[in-house]
């Protein structure tokens, strides 16, 4: 699909429309905290917000470039990101920020594209980008097809989080959004229901969720874990063993990111408890706790 026929996918239909999608806020601190894929989805769910701190947002984008990310994986998400868009003027802002990613990413490529120049303030430019399209297939080198590279390690983050602290619990919250496919939890216990709504808005998604917790806390009040098997049909095991504890603390989201540390996934780890934590995307560490969980996973009933 050309630039131009991306574009059509996001404009079509926009006359018809009889409401505007209302866009939610995005902060330029909240985005440089995302994976590259989440934050080209939530740049372009929340346009406005990118295009009203573009330099802040193309900073970010050039950082997630720059450490190697797959351009051309860059451009399928924002086409399928345009795809699940409706069509009116919200929606014509996020075209025009997509046109910057695409343009930005194809500057970064052999042969790169630099975007065009929009003389005329009353076109936008969406429309001043469309008009080149010819331009920009033809500045395209000729490339066959690679599979994808191993994460750059430039691309590697570590990230440290302190409880009590609500900032630190919308990170825990924002992380479990960005599931994808896969969801694998090990916790002590789960009594915060904020935590356990997350969790079953991955579910409801279509991520596959599994749940490690100990056998005697699941009999504590407050436990959301049965609820969830339940109340929604996702599985979980214990240890099943009351001589022991199964106390491990940590999630990993797609195979590839892990949070893990002392926070219990409870109202006290919450609001009152000092926890820490840390959260990566760190390769070698996301196999290791994936390996772990699933050697928890066939041990535990």
């Amino acid at each position: 699909m050309s630039l131009s026929d991306i574009i059509s996918a996001c404009f079509g239909g926009g006359s018809n429309a009889s409401s505007e999608r209302q866009a939610p806020y995005l902060s330029a601190d909240d985005a440089a905290q995302m994976p590259l894929e989440v934050f080209v989805q939530r740049s372009l769910e929340s346009a406005p917000s990118a295009l009203g701190q573009s330099n802040a947002f193309c900073d970010i984008f050039r950082k997630h470039i720059k450490s190697g990310a797959n351009t051309a994986y860059v451009a399928q998400v924002v086409q399928d990101s345009l795809t699940r868009l409706a069509s009116n003027d919200t929606d014509r802002a996020a075209a025009q920020w997509a046109c910057q990613i695409l343009a930005l990413a194809a500057q970064s490529s052999a042969g790169g594209y630099h975007p065009p120049q929009v003389q005329d303030q009353n076109h936008s430019y969406a429309q001043a980008v469309a008009s080149d399209s010819a331009g920009w297939e033809m500045q395209q080198p000729q490339q066959h097809h690679k599979p994808p590279q191993p994460q750059a390690k430039s691309d590697v983050y570590v990230r440290s989080y302190f409880f009590p602290s609500e900032e630190s619990f919308n990170a825990l919250v924002q992380f479990l959004d960005s599931a994808q496919s896969s969801l694998d939890i090990c916790v002590f216990n789960i009594t915060d229901n904020g935590i356990a709504n997350a969790i079953i808005a991955a579910k409801r998604r279509g991520v596959d969720v599994r749940i490690i917790t100990d056998d005697e806390q699941l009999k504590c009040k407050g436990s959301d874990v049965e609820r969830l098997q339940e109340d929604h049909g996702i599985p979980f095991k214990t240890d099943n063993d009351p001589s022991k504890f199964m106390h491990s603390k940590f999630a990993v989201i797609d195979q590839r990111a892990v949070w893990c540390g002392s926070y219990n996934w409870t109202v006290a780890g919450r609001r009152y408890n000092n926890e820490s934590v840390i959260c990566t995307n760190d390769p070698e560490t996301a196999h290791a706790f994936s390996s772990e969980f699933n050697n928890l996973w066939n041990q535990f009933s």
